[in-house]
């Protein structure tokens, strides 16, 4: 019997199976094998890119370019980011020192004009209306000849974005009004920052000829920009807040108006006390299936490379989860549900978003992270949709120090209620992880988590603690965090083993070990954990995965694995609960 090889699959189960295969490393040793691979892994390969511009990687871009690679054409998603690289200047002859001159504003604004060049042949050399999706996160205004070169050229883009930009834009869409008529017939989204009034008249007449978009993210970008913030820009109680009179201009009476029914939205730094009378009228929230609601105290910006703090006020949140949890304004069709929450001495917040949840129904994904409360959320709350949730995330802490953890026995009770979860990301108890014997509190919440039966990835968002006399010697920091994350290591070793033994004996699982895939300490984003002392070490967060050893009898079995946070997606698809970062993480959460 002849035997079977790869050449003699069909085609189409060929795709089938690459289907499954996302990691680029994967895809381009698969592009390297033959021929046939190479034709079906390209186009999945070149699908979704991440680009970084201002920097020395602007040579790639520009190799990549190049007509004849075949994967040019299968573009479809780019999402560019600042890369932040300052460009040295070229010493002049006269100059003998060898010392590298510190970053300024002048090296930073190089960086900034090579990047804007960089979008530029990037545009130019893209195949015209194959993009879909168009991104970038910028620090510099973002150039408007690139940006109509896009949209004119790009007429497939499902996502229009608006921030911060070089020169005025509303005159131009006021004469180029053929613009909007046919480069934006496809656009289904709308992402507006609006840090001027001339973007905020920009992004009027975005709204006005889109009144059927599906998804709208609207961020108050003032606070950024480099016009004074006005006094009358959120609502009052008098009168709309120019931030609404000037991009639902269109739409007032907002009285009489017919709202727009979106299936996405996100609020940042808006400020919703009197919600009531604008935000309800103009939007139909009952159509809602994904809200986020960003509410910060103080931001940071970056400018020429210089981090400093933006004081915003945004209050008010609680006006908008008490009108959603009216019978005739509720979402019903509400999954996904996310409320990041900075702002001191609003209590009602917390007592209205659990009324709201309590009068919710199948909710599926919940991220909760609250500051400067004085509790979390009840428990009851939030198995109310223990049937359908597949992804929690609770933080809640009183300041900039101490974290709340719920009680055993009302994570008893998420755990026993919300059978379905996949992803959990919650505070654990305080424990030393040097020690041979965990804490009780911290084996409780441990124990109480082996009743989800499809939990993948487990993410414990408080660090453990280690000894006092593993850090005495100061001068060896670097043996010292060797050291802290082999206990670590050791401590997601016996969480996983303990997790295996739980699903052989309630027959769960993939028989021989359970579904746990993932396991993290700390949250994303960096933390201190030497805040005294001369090192400023700061500690990012540690997942596990289930790795393979084999010792020298050739017998296997599995290790828990510490790897980066940002390949975790291509391990576990079910881990994007990672990805999720808070505002002032290095004050939170402090590592030992």
């Amino acid at each position: 019997m002849a035997s079977f090889q790869m050449k003699d699959v069909s085609l189409d189960i060929k795709r089938t199976i690459l289907g499954y295969i996302d990691r680029p490393e994967d895809l381009k040793n698969l592009c390297l094998t033959c021929k046939d691979l190479r034709e079906i892994a390209t186009p999945i390969l070149y699908q979704r890119m991440l680009l970084f511009i201002g920097g020395p990687k602007d040579l790639r871009i520009s190799a990549m370019l190049a007509p004849t690679n075949p994967g040019i054409p299968h573009i479809r998603k780019i999402y560019l980011e600042f890369e932040k690289t300052p460009v040295r200047r070229p010493q002049s002859l006269d100059d003998s020192s060898d010392e590298e001159s510190t970053p300024t504003g002048e090296t930073f604004t190089i960086a900034a004009g090579q990047a804007q060049l960089t979008v530029r042949l990037l545009l130019d050399f893209l195949p015209p209306n194959i993009l879909e999706d168009f991104s970038w996160q910028y620090c510099e205004p973002f150039s408007i000849d690139n940006w109509l070169l896009l949209y004119k050229k790009q007429q497939r883009l499902q996502a229009l974005e608006i921030g911060t930009m070089d020169r005025a834009l509303a005159p131009i869409l006021e004469k180029k009004t053929n613009i909007i008529a046919s480069s934006f017939e496809d656009v289904v989204s709308l992402h507006l920052y609006p840090d001027s009034l001339d973007r905020l008249q920009a992004c009027q007449k975005l709204l006005q000829a889109k009144p059927n978009i599906s998804s709208l993210y609207l961020s108050s970008d003032f606070p950024f920009g480099n016009e004074p913030v006005p006094n009358d820009l959120h609502d009052s109680s008098t009168r709309p807040g120019l931030l609404t009179r000037t991009m639902f201009s269109h739409m007032q009476p907002f009285e009489s108006c017919t709202p727009m029914a979106l299936r996405n939205l996100s609020l940042d730094n808006i400020e919703l006390r009197y919600a009531a009378d604008t935000y309800m009228k103009v939007i139909t929230f009952q159509t809602l299936e994904d809200l986020q609601i960003h509410e910060l105290v103080e931001t940071s910006r970056s400018i020429c490379g210089q981090e400093s703090l933006i004081p915003t006020r945004c209050i008010g949140v609680d006006v908008i989860f008490s009108q959603l949890s009216k019978p005739h304004l509720r979402p019903t069709k509400l999954k996904n549900l996310r409320w990041l929450q900075e702002e001191p001495n609003e209590s009602h917040a917390l007592e209205a978003f659990e009324g709201l949840l309590e009068g919710l129904s199948g909710l599926k994904e919940l991220h909760i992270d609250i500051n400067n409360m004085q509790t979390l959320p009840k428990p009851a709350a939030l198995a109310h949709h223990g049937k359908t949730l597949r992804s929690l995330f609770v933080r809640s802490s009183g300041n900039s120090t101490s974290m709340h953890t719920y009680e055993a026995h009302e994570f008893d009770v998420i755990c026993t209620s919300c059978t379905e979860l996949r992803q959990l990301s919650v505070t654990f108890p305080p424990t030393v992880v040097s020690n041979a014997v965990l804490d009780s509190e911290f084996k409780s919440f441990l124990n109480h988590t082996k009743k989800l039966q499809y939990l993948t990835t487990l993410a414990i968002q408080r660090w453990p603690a280690i000894r006092d006399s593993y850090v005495t010697n100061k001068k060896n920091r670097h043996s010292w965090l060797s050291l802290y994350e082999h206990h670590l290591q050791r401590l997601a070793q016996r969480i996983f083993e303990s997790s295996d033994e739980n699903a052989a004996k309630r027959n769960w699982g993939l028989g021989t070990r359970s579904l746990l895939a993932v396991l993290a300490f700390g949250s994303n984003g960096k933390s201190l954990y030497d805040s005294n002392g001369d090192h400023s070490f700061k500690l990012k967060q540690m997942p596990f995965v289930r790795g393979l050893k084999v010792d020298p009898f050739g017998k296997s079995s599995f290790l828990a694995v510490r790897t980066d946070w940002h390949m975790i997606c291509y391990i576990e698809p079910e881990s994007d609960i990672l990805n999720h970062s808070l505002y002032n993480l290095e004050c939170i959460h402090s590592a030992p």
